[in-house]
């Protein structure tokens, strides 16, 4: 048991298992360590890392960020070793759950001026108390009949290019970093791939962000072919980011997605460790 999986989610925002499920499912997959990656949220880290000593599998507490810049589409950072007893750090995260909820009641009303009969309440019944996020919009739309499957939906409606999206307020990726990097979390700039820049365009990139102060680069992922991984591992050494990696599980949002898909060596999370605990917070 020597693999790793370093980008999980959970009901805590949009995955369909439960924080304590998540270790288990690790060890059933041959995995020696997990890490939980929700959106803007840490509320199930407690319950996750808890439930990785009883699986007897490393717990990696962390969390996924959502960014802007001057790209299409937003930027992600993963952020590792997560306390989630720094008070200032879940005030912080604050701001942007705020931000998710007024994004959602403009999107219900974009929704609602097209004559979908659909209601803030409902979709967070459907969100089940934790994150409300759209993959529970997704299957409530589906469950109404409205659209076939999530393709649809997101393709259609709630998706970048759908109709009723509305983008949510953002920290710039450069401040995400440094939000991060404030409270010695180690920042990671997720799935790079997904980002459709050339490779002088991601260096430069990359280069402002580790002079903020990114740690490394998520080059393995489910989404990234063995072409754009072998160009993301190159550049991580030269530009000398941890490399690592993970799959993105969600459960059933994503069913295509399985957890530790693609195989992630535990030398990767290794290396962000070593990495991590060679700063002090002055200087992390």
């Amino acid at each position: 048991m020597n693999k790793v999986d370093l980008h999980t989610h959970s009901t805590a925002s949009d995955g369909s298992e439960v924080p304590g499920k998540l270790p288990f499912l690790a060890k059933d997959t041959g995995l020696s360590a997990i890490a939980l990656t929700d959106h803007d949220t840490v509320d199930g880290l407690d319950p996750f890392l808890a439930a990785c000593k009883k699986a007897g599998v490393e717990g990696v507490g962390g969390i996924e960020i959502s960014s802007r810049w001057h790209f299409p589409c937003e930027v992600h950072l993963l952020g590792y070793f997560v306390e989630t007893k720094n008070v200032e750090f879940c005030r912080r995260l604050e701001f942007l759950q705020q931000a998710r909820e007024d994004r959602n009641a403009l999107m219900i009303r974009k929704l609602q001026s097209i004559g979908i009969d659909v209601t803030l309440e409902e979709w967070q019944k459907a969100a089940g108390g934790e994150i409300v996020g759209r993959p529970h919009l997704a299957h409530l739309l589906i469950q109404k009949g409205v659209c076939r499957d999530m393709r649809e939906v997101f393709g259609k409606y709630i998706g970048t290019d759908g109709i009723a999206f509305v983008p949510k307020e953002k920290l710039t990726t450069v401040e995400a970093v440094r939000f991060l990097r404030e409270f010695s979390v180690a920042p990671v700039l997720a799935h790079p791939g997904l980002l459709r820049l050339d490779t002088e365009a991601l260096r430069d990139f990359l280069n402002e962000l580790k002079d903020n102060g990114l740690v490394g680069m998520e080059c393995i992922h489910s989404d990234h072919d063995e072409k754009t991984t072998r160009k993301l591992l190159e550049l991580a050494f030269r530009l000398e980011l941890v490399p690592t990696g993970g799959s993105d599980f969600h459960g059933t949002p994503k069913p295509h997605v399985r957890l530790g898909v693609p195989e992630v060596p535990f030398s990767y999370l290794s290396g962000l460790t070593e990495a991590f605990s060679s700063h002090n917070k002055e200087t992390f």
